[in-house]
């Protein structure tokens, strides 16, 4: 499967958890959309890093070490990709 197409498929997967669906469903009015669409975002910024490893990892090789708390978010993305000091 093309490297796009695997990024699609994991944002897709975020869409279950989306507070915005959840709030529409529980009927949101129509101006308080843009709260829990902020929400999705956010959520989404934090994922997008993990999500990009995996698809690099299964595309073109390697074991997807787990996450390091005490690196920020492009350090994490680096080494997730294989990428040392």
């Amino acid at each position: 499967m093309h490297p796009m197409t695997q990024f699609s498929a994991g944002v897709l997967m975020c869409q279950p958890k989306s507070k915005f669906v959840e709030a529409y469903q529980g009927g949101i009015h129509k101006s308080k959309y843009w709260e829990p669409t902020l929400e999705d975002a956010l959520d989404l910024c934090a994922k997008v890093s993990r999500i990009a490893a995996i698809v690099y990892n299964n595309s073109y090789g390697g074991a997807l070490p787990d996450r390091d708390s005490s690196l920020d978010y492009g350090a994490n993305f680096a080494n997730q990709l294989g990428f040392k000091d």
